[in-house]
């Protein structure tokens, strides 16, 4: 059984979907908030917005995304 190429894309999609997800759960809880609404939501919040609602510096955010974004990625990668 082999798929036609529009489900086979849409198959590599969920997987991709799943695999950001199980990623995603392995965050701490502010992190993985700070990537889902940074990058997840249509409406994206700022560094500033989350710098005041978390209470830390834009820059502060900055890097806590950085380095999250690093760690999925390697996640990704590996999985």
């Amino acid at each position: 059984d082999t798929l036609n190429p529009l489900d086979e894309v849409i198959s590599i999609d969920q997987n991709q979907t799943q695999k950001l997800n199980t990623a995603l759960d392995t965050l701490d809880p502010r992190s993985r908030n700070i990537i889902q609404r940074r990058f997840l939501q249509e409406n994206k919040a700022t560094l500033h917005e989350l710098a005041a609602e978390y209470k830390i510096s834009a820059e502060r955010v900055r890097q806590i995304e950085d380095n999250t974004m690093k760690k999925l990625k390697t996640m990704l990668l590996m999985g």
